[in-house]
């Protein structure tokens, strides 16, 4: 019974490292992409970002000054509460 499971578990192996190898081709992130990711680009030539429906196609530049101007807060530095946002039932 144990030789059983020892060829099943390495043939199961087998068949599973020979599919990832038969589809990483496929899945992987070509090498020119890899290359252009470390390359910093302009805000100007970046494509505008389309959001949802209050706010419709807006540019990076405007996404950037609002960041600056409005940071985000950080967690527990809220008025209320202790910022863990723990609700015990109810609203």
């Amino acid at each position: 019974m144990k030789k059983e499971l020892v060829i099943f578990w390495l043939a199961t192996l087998g068949v599973v490292a020979g599919v990832v190898w038969m589809l990483f081709p496929y899945s992987a992130v070509p090498a020119e992409t890899i290359a252009r990711s470390h390359v910093p680009q302009p805000m100007a030539s970046m494509p505008d970002v389309n959001l949802p429906k209050p706010y419709g196609t807006v540019s990076v530049s405007d996404l950037v000054g609002y960041y600056i101007e409005h940071p985000p807060v950080a967690a527990g530095a809220t008025a209320g509460g202790d910022g863990g946002g723990h609700h015990f039932g109810g609203c």
